[in-house]
């Protein structure tokens, strides 16, 4: 039987890494790292999380006190140097633990490049770093690789269970504040992240977000209405960001959501992610418009029908075109998500996304260059796809259109679709759907218009 001794730990620092010159994003908290300190707080002495966004100085932390356990984040491609250097910073004798997306993909390539990372989580944190905390013997603790002798084990792969209804962010411990932005400027509004579920059942080609980054298919799970709700009384920011793959898997929980918001008075504003199918439940989709659900981001990615089949998006243009009718029906501000570079596309059927998103009444959208990943199902079609090759950032680029070409043909969407009129309607659905306060709007108008946005300079 093991033994599992609690204060094993006594100094722990979380730490979410940052650079200059990389992407900034400040209206992010580290959500994923306060899930971690959530579960740490019960098991060991004092813990302290470190936004590097915010706060650059770690020497001070140790020079204090003796750190014995650092968790580093590392989600995305842009933090792996930033977090390299902290690691490679730390004083000897302190247990340095990463995780997150990135680090869970490129295992190996962390530990070549840091000696002084000790273990590597593999997938989701929480159970993992529980029994780290709790000193289980390495050996023993699914999901994890870990030096040994001067060699690297890769332990098993832990399975992906549901999500706890108990655990939320440890919102606690923050020392910076989260503020909504819009093109870095700050609206006065607090912003926050919540997480009600994890996964998503669907299976887009090109989308590496359905699988973790073990290419391994991760099953749709979620927390009880109920939860997300008893979370939501605790969080006092004014707009929430819902970071689920799909937030509206299952409709009837979402109904359930919103009867139990509606029925606390909670009044925040809501922007998720969620399949363009949301069109089929017209009294749902009331409900979470008065919810404070207003803000609808979708992806449609193409604007060509052999596109969307190769994708198995699971709708064509003309479906397309009449859900949005449908959702355009109740005043949500709704935002549509497109890939520039999509195989097989010549760089015309590219530039048809302006138009497109414009017959789409769409309010806004964003365009994203094809990109893959380590275990992404996109690797095969593009080894079959004669032409196309992957850059070293990992960008989808063919012998026709290069990544600057597809770039070019980017910026040419976007000058097309955003014009005075976009502005307007923007503007004047902001308004309309008291997506923020008159005040605010008016803040938002004056520097926008300084900027010469507005005016078109």
């Amino acid at each position: 039987m093991v033994t599992i001794e609690k204060n094993l730990y006594k100094n722990v620092l979380c730490i979410y890494p940052y650079k200059n010159g990389t992407p900034k994003k400040q209206y992010c908290p580290p959500i994923g790292l306060e899930y971690i300190t959530a579960v740490l707080e019960d098991l060991t002495g004092k813990v302290t999380l470190i936004d590097m966004r915010f706060e650059s100085d770690l020497d001070k932390y140790f020079n204090q006190e003796l750190v014995d356990l650092a968790c580093v984040s590392i989600s995305w491609d842009y933090q792996r140097d930033a977090a390299l250097n902290i690691i490679a910073g730390f004083p000897a004798g302190v247990k340095v633990v990463a995780g997150g997306r990135y680090a869970t993909t490129y295992v190996t390539e962390l530990f070549a490049a840091s000696p002084n990372l000790d273990i590597i989580v593999r997938g989701d944190g929480e159970e993992i770093i529980r029994d780290i905390a709790s000193g289980l013997p390495l050996a023993e603790i699914a999901g994890i690789s870990y030096r040994k002798d001067g060699g690297v084990i890769h332990n098993p792969s832990r399975d992906l269970g549901c999500l706890n209804d108990k655990i939320y962010p440890n919102r606690k411990l923050r020392r910076s504040n989260y503020r909504l932005l819009y093109k870095n400027i700050d609206l006065g509004l607090g912003m926050d992240f919540i997480s009600t579920s994890r996964g998503c059942p669907y299976n887009c080609k090109f989308c590496t977000f359905t699988n973790n980054p073990l290419g391994q298919k991760r099953g749709w799970s979620a927390r009880s209405a109920r939860s997300v709700v008893e979370e939501l009384k605790t969080v006092p920011a004014e707009f929430i960001f819902v970071v689920d793959d799909n937030f509206a898997v299952d409709m009837k929980r979402v109904e359930e959501i919103c009867d139990l918001i509606i029925a606390a008075g909670i009044k925040k504003t809501f922007a998720v992610s969620l399949r363009l199918d949301v069109y089929k439940y017209p009294q749902v989709l009331k409900k979470m418009f008065a919810a404070g659900f207003k803000i609808l981001s979708i992806g449609i990615e193409s604007a060509q029908n052999k596109t969307l089949k190769a994708m198995e998006k699971g709708f064509d243009t003309a479906l397309a075109e009449k859900a949005f009718a449908e959702i355009g029906k109740i005043n949500f501000y709704v935002h549509g998500y497109f890939i520039v570079g999509c195989i097989g596309e010549s760089e015309p059927e590219m530039l048809a996304i302006a138009a497109f998103a414009k017959r789409l009444s769409l309010d806004s959208i964003s365009l994203s260059l094809l990109r893959t990943e380590k275990y992404s199902p996109l690797n095969e079609v593009i080894a079959q796809s004669a032409g196309y090759q992957v850059s070293g950032n990992d960008m989808v680029y063919s012998a026709d259109c290069s990544v600057e070409k597809l770039k070019s043909i980017r910026h040419r969407i976007s000058k097309s679709y955003y014009n005075f009129s976009t502005w307007l309607r923007i503007t004047k659905k902001i308004f309309t759907a008291h997506l923020i306060s008159v005040p605010h709007l008016a803040r938002l108008i004056a520097v926008l218009c300084f900027r010469g946005v507005i005016s078109g300079r």
